[in-house]
C-alpha cells in the first residue's frame, strides 16, 4: 500500500508564469528568425519560470519528510526522519496590500483571509504545508493527507477558544 504524499505547496504567482509563457511564445517565434539561439535562451528562462515549485514529501513508511525546492523538475531538499505525526492544523492570517496608483496621492486598501496549514510532529517541530485564500478548497486536500498520516486535523481558525475538530 502506498503510504507516500506529495504536498505542493507553492509555485510563482500567476504574473511570472504569464510571462513564461510569453517566452516559450517568443521562442518559437524566434526559431524562424536568424537569431535561433535567442529561441533557445528564451525557451529555457521560460521553461524554468513554469517549472519553479515548493512543497513537502512525506513518506509514512519510511517515516522521512523533505521540504523541497523544484526546478525544471529537479527537487532539491534533505529528508528528514520523524517519529510519529501528532497532527495537521489550521491558522488563518489576514493580508493586507495598498496600492498607490500613478499620478494621484489616493491609495486603495485590499484585505483578505489566508488560511495556512502546518504538520505538526510529535517533537513539536511545525512544518509549512500550503497556504490558500479558500478554506474549504484547502480543507478537501487536507482531509486525504490527515487520513494517511493517521493525524487529526484541527481548525484553529474558528471563533471559539477550543480548536475544531474536523477528523
Amino acid at each position: 500500500m502506498k503510504r507516500s504524499i506529495d504536498i505542493k505547496a507553492e509555485s510563482l504567482p500567476w504574473q511570472f508564469k504569464f510571462i513564461g509563457v510569453l517566452l516559450i511564445l517568443f521562442a518559437i517565434a524566434a526559431i524562424f528568425s536568424s537569431v535561433w539561439w535567442l529561441s533557445i535562451i528564451l525557451a529555457f528562462v521560460g521553461l524554468i519560470i513554469l517549472t519553479i515549485q515548493s512543497g513537502t514529501e512525506i513518506d509514512h513508511n519510511k517515516k522521512t519528510y523533505r521540504e523541497y525546492n523544484s526546478v525544471l523538475f529537479f527537487r532539491h531538499g534533505e529528508r528528514e526522519r520523524y517519529e510519529a505525526v501528532e497532527k495537521i492544523f489550521i491558522n488563518a492570517s489576514k493580508v493586507t496590500q495598498v496600492v498607490h496608483p500613478a499620478h494621484t496621492n489616493d491609495s486603495a486598501t485590499f484585505d483578505h483571509t489566508e488560511y495556512n496549514a502546518y504538520l505538526k510532529l510529535s517533537d513539536g517541530k511545525k512544518i509549512f504545508l500550503m497556504s490558500k485564500k479558500n478554506k474549504a478548497a484547502m480543507m478537501n486536500k487536507l482531509k486525504p493527507v490527515a487520513e494517511l498520516l493517521e493525524a487529526e486535523l484541527v481548525d484553529y481558525t474558528m471563533p471559539s477558544n477550543k480548536p475544531h475538530e474536523l477528523t
